[in-house]
């Protein structure tokens, strides 16, 4: 069936302080913004009750988790009946957290992710962001529509952290961070074919699309921007697959979505109609993702290596290999 959610994510735009109280007050008008269009899931920025603090109070930065931020984010959720992302500096156990909380639809914190790679704040790499421990390991989170990955901010620049979340299944990534990241979040989500979801305390937040285009970011002018998203939807090698569409479109007509990225040799196809499952078309039609095309290239390509004949495998049942 065609999943359609709505996202919706915000950007602090360098504007914070001068105390935890007040910027959590701000995420909570960000979040009143963002409830309007009745989004299942809010995202707010890397570490924003701390944002624009001076670094004299840092000790004072973590908070605990449930606490003033969390409760804050959680009575907003059951206000409007979305899952919010909440990232702060959670002191747990002794040790200081980069932390991304995530809360569902009732209130109820579902679990958190801590930041793999803080990035030093010390010349000879002895302390990082002023006393965080990294995190351990990637994670994902099953919410009601479906699985979501987070990463943060410093963490972009250890591209396995983002396939490590496809393996994983993770259909959003979202990724809050200080600054506005630029084109490595669009290659992000075109490598992994995922969407990717900023959320910054700079200016401009971006949903981006599985084939890498921003779909809407935010500026000057808005901090809060929302689109839906539709989780049937997938992207398809053109071999194999691109004689299919004159057959797939006369069947089903305007109930799916194709677009062919020409220069890519690529296409994508989504579901419009809630009772039409994308798998179910890719049987109907034959039609092979992208890396399981790869996969079977890579067997073959093993065995010839070696100077052997690959063994015979299952013929696509498509009219031809190109259209």
């Amino acid at each position: 069936m065609a999943r359609k959610i709505w996202v919706s994510t915000t950007a602090f735009q360098l504007r914070g302080g001068p105390t935890i109280e007040a910027n959590t007050e701000k995420a909570s008008r960000l979040i009143d913004q963002a409830a309007v269009d009745k989004p299942d899931i809010i995202c707010l920025p890397e570490t924003f009750p701390s944002h624009g603090l001076s670094n004299d109070l840092r000790l004072t930065f973590p908070q605990p988790v449930p606490g003033p931020v969390t409760d804050m984010a959680s009575a907003k959720e059951k206000q409007y009946n979305t899952h919010i992302i909440c990232p702060l500096l959670e002191k747990r156990n002794d040790r200081i957290y980069n932390t991304a909380v995530v809360i569902d639809r009732n209130g109820h914190i579902v679990g958190t992710y801590d930041k793999l790679h803080p990035v030093t704040t010390s010349a000879n790499f002895t302390e990082f962001e002023n006393g965080v421990t990294p995190g351990c390991e990637p994670k994902v989170f099953d919410l009601d529509f479906g699985r979501i990955g987070i990463l943060i901010c410093f963490d972009i620049l250890w591209p396995a952290e983002f396939a490590a979340l496809k393996t994983l299944g993770a259909e959003i990534v979202f990724w809050p961070s200080a600054y506005d990241g630029g084109f490595p979040l669009q290659a992000l989500a075109w490598n992994h074919k995922y969407y990717v979801v900023s959320s910054v305390l700079t200016s401009q937040s971006r949903i981006i699309d599985i084939t890498g285009e921003i779909l809407g970011k935010t500026g000057q002018r808005s901090a809060v921007i929302g689109l839906e998203l539709n989780l049937d939807k997938r992207y398809f090698h053109t071999d194999f697959n691109a004689s299919q569409m004159p057959a797939l479109k006369a069947k089903y007509g305007r109930d799916i979505t194709v677009r062919v990225y020409h220069e890519e040799a690529g296409l994508v196809i989504e579901s419009n109609r809630s009772d039409l499952c994308i798998e179910d078309i890719m049987k109907e039609f034959d039609l092979e993702l992208g890396p399981d095309y790869i996969a079977r290239h890579n067997l073959a390509e093993k065995t010839t290596r070696h100077h052997q004949i690959p063994e015979p495998q299952k013929p696509r049942q498509t009219k031809s290999q190109w259209a």
